[in-house]
């Protein structure tokens, strides 16, 4: 069994190198157990400080590409056409995957390889990477995301190639790429599986999309969950409205 892990980069060199050598302890220790594991990375012409995490890890990465691209999305699109694992995850420069939880999970698809998309628990953590809390994994549905809460389990969700390859590339959202796919996979009845255990950790951090965007995440989730069904009346809606409005008045700084 194969594994990608596609990590989209642009001006995140304050974690990078962290988040590299993470992924390159999971590959080493998935050689010892006889289990592939490839690292594509594709930056977008970042500053000269991520160029230097770069070219210093360069000999250890399966693929590298240093070319402006449309956006995150993008450059996640480009690993999910390039990679050749039976299960792909893409890994943003400022988050880690839990090295056991991972190993755990490649034991849940041994034993059921027609999982099509298989998430964990996420652990918060802070710019110095220490915890500030944990989300236990539930189980998502298709009507709760659209009507009630958006919410999803990026970090560390892994999908399996053969099954993305009939749904298609992420679409060009600047922050809810993730929620669009993620719907279009249960649109497509993809066979779940949620793990009972750790599989990553986000980190929270103010330059971060998530820190940094929130109206811009709240206004496209009312654009894919309008696109998926969501009604006027629906929980979702009227929230998401009371939040642009929190926010148009309390601006972050």
């Amino acid at each position: 069994m194969k594994f990608s892990i596609i990590i989209p980069s642009f001006n995140q060199a304050a974690y990078i190198e962290e988040t590299i050598l993470n992924a390159f302890r999971i590959k080493e220790k998935a050689n010892l157990n006889k289990i592939e594991v490839e690292i594509l990375l594709f930056d977008s012409e970042s500053n000269a400080e991520v160029q230097a995490h770069l070219q210093k890890h360069n000999d250890k990465l399966d693929f590298l590409e240093i070319k402006k691209d449309k956006g995150q999305f993008d450059a996640i699109n480009k690993g999910i056409q390039r990679c050749s694992g039976d299960y792909w995850t893409w890994l943003n420069t400022d988050d880690t995957l839990d090295v056991d939880g991972f190993f755990k999970m490649v034991e849940v698809l041994k034993t059921d390889n027609e999982i099509d998309y298989i998430y964990g628990g996420i652990d918060y953590i802070d710019e110095n990477g220490q915890f500030i809390r944990r989300f236990k994994p539930v189980m998502i549905n298709f009507k709760t995301l659209i009507t009630k809460v958006p919410g999803i389990f990026q970090q560390g969700s892994f999908f399996k190639k053969n099954f993305t390859n009939k749904i298609g590339f992420l679409e060009s959202y600047n922050c809810c790429f993730d929620y669009e796919y993620v719907l279009r996979c249960l649109k497509n009845k993809a066979k779940m599986h949620v793990c009972n255990f750790k599989v990553a950790n986000f980190r929270q951090h103010n330059i971060s999309k998530t820190g940094s965007l929130t109206p811009v995440f709240i206004k496209e989730q009312l654009i894919i969950s309008e696109k998926y069904g969501r009604k006027f009346w629906h929980f979702l809606t009227y929230f998401s409205y009371l939040r642009l409005i929190k926010h148009a008045l309390f601006p972050r700084k």
